[in-house]
């Protein structure tokens, strides 16, 4: 072989190794339209399922934490004389309840029929869900529903009651919407709306007094407290 055409090979080689190095690179993650749509449809059908997957995560480890048949030995209900008619119902919607009820007895203060709600609530050992269903013989301030609910703690679930009295309609009303707005601004505090169930339904619910339940709405009461309950505690039945 001669020089020139041993020259022309190494040339040819250099030319060929320069042209490799010089060659543009392909980008394997680049995105084309294609690449991004299929992405977003993904995204749309799976992150759908992530938050469903969740929620029953969620769920499951509710019901695990709480028996559901059982669900009364989490709650502690004080109320007056329409928790006290209706308590052969709330046991048996709240199987394991711990209820103290007493006719005439007052939210706060100490009254004839003896101390009021309050200072029977101090006598208990609070459970995961305090329902105070008071109010209904001389209904509430903010100052009480401050002080009660100081003591109940954030770690726990407070359920009140609306209130409905004919012979004091008006004065129902202003408490309720002092004990909806309490409920609204106050993210561990349920509330139970007797007032709307029965202001259209007092022949159905209520006795001649317009204030204490019959037998239909001791059975509704009671089951109104149950629903609450596992709305608190995040269940569902």
């Amino acid at each position: 072989m001669t020089k020139a055409s041993q020259s022309g090979k190494k040339r040819a080689a250099l030319k060929k190794k320069a042209v490799k190095k010089t060659a543009p690179r392909t980008n394997k993650h680049s995105f084309t339209p294609a690449t991004i749509a299929v992405w977003l449809l993904a995204i749309l059908f799976v992150l759908p399922m992530i938050f469903k997957s969740n929620s029953i995560i969620q769920d499951t480890v509710a019901k695990n934490k709480y028996d559901v048949e059982q669900i009364g030995n989490y709650v502690t209900l004080i109320g007056d004389s329409i928790s006290h008619q209706s308590q052969q119902e709330l046991r048996e919607a709240l199987p394991g309840v711990d209820l103290e009820a007493v006719g005439g007895i007052y939210f706060y203060d100490f009254s004839k029929f003896g101390d009021g709600g309050f200072v029977r609530l101090k006598k208990h050992a609070m459970r995961d869900v305090v329902a105070f269903l008071l109010g209904s013989n001389e209904g509430v301030t903010r100052e009480w529903l401050d002080e009660l609910y100081e003591y109940v703690g954030t770690n726990r679930k407070l359920i009140l009651m609306t209130i409905y009295r004919g012979d004091r309609f008006n004065d129902a009303q202003g408490w309720n919407a002092l004990i909806a707005d309490f409920a609204q601004n106050h993210e561990n505090v349920y509330l139970m709306d007797w007032f709307s169930e029965n202001v259209n339904n007092v022949d159905k619910y209520l006795i001649f007094d317009h204030l204490h339940p019959n037998r239909a709405g001791r059975e509704h009461f009671a089951h109104m407290v149950r629903r609450t309950v596992f709305k608190a505690l995040d269940l569902t039945e």
